[in-house]
C-alpha cells in the first residue's frame, strides 16, 4: 500500500506554513519602522552637529563679534571670520532669525553693511522651525544657545582667541542689516 499525506495532514501544513509566514511578515515591517526612525534620529544629530561645528569655526576664526540683544527669543550676530562658504576672503557672517519662516540663515558678504539692494551676500539657511536663538558673553566666553523643533538644543560655549574678549555688544538701538534674502539661490558677486 502507497503511504501518500491525508488531506487533513495537507491543511495542517498549509495552515502551520501561513502563521511562520505571517509571523515573518510583522517582524520584517517592525525592522523596517525601526530602521526609519533610526534614520530620522541619525539624520537630526547630523543636521545639528554640522551647525555646531559651523558655529565654532565662526567663532574660532573671527577677527570681531558683534551681536545685537533684541530682547525677544531671537538675538543677532555679525562675525568677520576667516570661515566662508562662498570663497569670500574675511567675509562679515550675519546669523539671524527670520521671523516670517522662523529660520535661522546665515548670510555672508564681504562688506559689514550687508547690501541687499545690489545683491552683494550669499546665504544659507541653517535650521527651520526655530524658537529662541541667544548669544551672552561673559569674561570673554561667549555662549550661543539655540533651540528648535527636531534637534537637540544647542549650548555652545567658546572661548574665543583673547582679542575677542575685550569686544562688547552693542545694544538693541543698533539693529541688525534686515531685508530681504528670502530667496534662497545663491545670488551676489564676489
Amino acid at each position: 500500500m502507497k503511504k501518500a499525506f491525508t488531506l487533513i495532514e495537507l491543511m495542517i501544513s498549509v495552515l502551520l506554513l501561513s502563521l511562520i509566514v505571517t509571523f515573518l511578515y510583522q517582524s520584517v515591517a517592525q525592522l523596517q519602522t525601526s530602521n526609519l526612525q533610526f534614520l530620522e534620529k541619525t539624520n537630526r544629530l547630523q543636521k545639528r552637529e554640522a551647525l555646531v561645528k559651523l558655529l565654532y569655526n565662526d567663532f574660532i576664526n573671527a577677527s570681531s563679534v558683534q551681536w545685537f540683544d533684541k530682547k525677544d527669543k531671537s538675538d543677532a550676530m555679525i562675525i568677520q571670520t576667516s570661515n566662508s562658504f562662498h570663497n569670500m576672503s574675511q567675509p562679515f557672517v550675519l546669523y539671524k532669525v527670520y521671523k516670517d519662516e522662523n529660520s535661522l540663515k546665515r548670510i555672508e558678504s564681504p562688506i559689514e553693511k550687508i547690501d541687499f539692494v545690489n545683491n552683494i551676500f550669499k546665504y544659507n539657511e541653517l535650521i527651520n522651525e526655530v524658537t529662541l536663538f541667544k548669544v551672552y558673553e561673559n569674561k570673554g566666553h561667549y555662549l550661543v544657545y539655540l533651540k528648535a523643533k527636531g534637534i537637540e538644543d544647542i549650548y555652545l560655549d567658546i572661548l574665543p582667541p583673547s582679542f575677542l574678549s575685550e569686544k562688547k555688544s552693542k545694544s538693541a538701538g543698533s539693529p541688525p542689516p534686515s531685508g530681504g534674502g528670502d530667496d534662497n539661490t545663491t545670488q551676489g558677486t564676489n
